[in-house]
């Protein structure tokens, strides 16, 4: 779990985190031959609201 945030939905502080793999990976738009890069989310555990989503590999989108 991950502390001190709170789901802005339903209040909750049991928050989560998640990651995207194959078909959910972003990719870069001007540059579709790139790998891309893997995505993690902060999640809500009690509704399911996603609080974030960031990246593994920033540097793929310079």
């Amino acid at each position: 779990m991950i502390e001190n945030k709170e789901c802005p939905v339903c209040g909750s502080k049991d928050i989560g985190k998640g990651k995207q793999y194959a078909q959910g990976k972003m990719f870069p738009i001007d540059n579709l031959i790139s790998l891309g890069s893997e995505v993690i989310a902060e999640i809500c555990t009690n509704c399911g609201h996603i609080l974030s989503m960031k990246v593994t590999k920033p540097e793929k989108f310079k």
